[in-house]
């Protein structure tokens, strides 16, 4: 029953992205050809406002331009397997980036050596935080989920992507709906039949409820996506660690994540921040990818801190846990 269900969601995905493509740009079909006439006069403005009118038309440039983007590139870049190479070093690579590859190279072969992985599904070496997707049918470096939205999966090289094509959304829904109460009050007044607009009226009235419930739907998934980021989890993470917290609380220990650095320190991990890619490049609606090659992460210095015996556990806890959710539709 679950692979149906798997090869149900992995041939409606198609379908899942032309209607998200079809709903977004009816709502800036609604803005520019409603929304944005109506509330502003450019043949009665002034120097000044005429300024503001072109930066906010720009500005909504902007964001449209940068929802699509976005989305587009969650789509098409790959999230990561377990087969990809030669993603560990670039010829332009700065001398931190180098390091920072190498020590990427050194800890994985660390790691192999010490806890040797293969997947229970695909039979490949397995790097640590990787997951097997089963609508996929393979595994995922940094496996956050599968989102039918996108016909893809989010991991390792297209969570910021994602990230970044919701937070976009919701900013952007949140601005419709603040200018388009106005017109969406005339748009349902039948009474007065004056529209003189091209775009008709339930489609305006239409637009602006589909703004507020995307708004709202996508906020609380962005948030919660912001949360994780801000903790150094994925979203499969963070129902282990959650467990894992428990667990040790019972025994009167205190659970570390090992890949938490701290909300900054992880905030600039995620989005790729440092000398080569500065905090304003986020806004830059251009490729970036992320820090590392997703096959191995560097553990913060509280985890070094435990006992020995304590690191060995929580690896192997959390291999155990990535072994079970692998098996679960064998």
């Amino acid at each position: 029953m679950a692979k149906i269900v798997d090869r149900a969601i992995w041939n409606i995905g198609p379908l899942f992205i032309v209607i998200a493509v079809i709903l977004v740009d009816l709502c800036a079909l609604a803005y520019y050809l409603v929304v944005f006439p109506y509330t502003y006069n450019w043949s009665d403005a002034s120097i000044l406002r005429r300024i503001y009118i072109i930066a906010t038309l720009a500005f909504t440039f902007y964001m449209v331009y940068c929802i699509h983007f976005h989305y587009y590139m969650a789509i098409r870049t790959p999230p990561g397997g377990t087969a990809d190479s030669g993603r560990t070093s670039r010829p332009d690579q700065t001398s931190e980036e180098q390091e920072a590859s190498l020590r990427q190279v050194l800890l994985e072969m660390e790691e192999y050596d010490e806890y040797p992985r293969t997947c229970k599904k695909c039979h490949q070496p397995k790097p640590e935080r990787a997951h097997h997707c089963s609508v996929c049918n393979s595994c995922v470096l940094r496996f956050d989920h599968h989102c039918p939205w996108i016909h893809n999966c989010v991991g390792h090289f297209n969570h910021r992507y994602f990230v970044l094509f919701m937070t976009y959304m919701v900013v952007s829904a949140a601005y419709f709906a603040v200018f388009s109460w106005r017109p969406f009050i005339i748009s349902i007044d039948f009474v007065n039949t004056e529209w003189p607009y091209y775009f008709p009226r339930p489609l305006l009235a239409f637009a602006l409820i589909l703004a507020i419930c995307m708004g709202l739907a996508l906020g609380a998934l962005c948030a919660w996506h912001y949360y994780l980021i801000l903790t150094a989890q994925t979203t499969v993470e963070f129902y282990n660690n959650y467990y894992e917290k428990g667990l040790a609380k019972s025994e009167g220990e205190i659970f570390v994540n090992m890949y938490n650095f701290g909300a900054k320190e992880n905030l600039k991990r995620f989005f790729n921040i440092g000398d080569r890619y500065r905090w304003y490049t986020v806004f830059y609606p251009i490729p970036i990818p992320p820090r590392g090659a997703g096959r191995v992460f560097e553990k913060c210095e509280e985890f070094y801190q435990l006992s020995h015996s304590r690191q060995r556990n929580q690896i192997r806890a959390n291999q155990e846990v990535q072994d079970l959710d692998d098996m679960k539709d064998i």
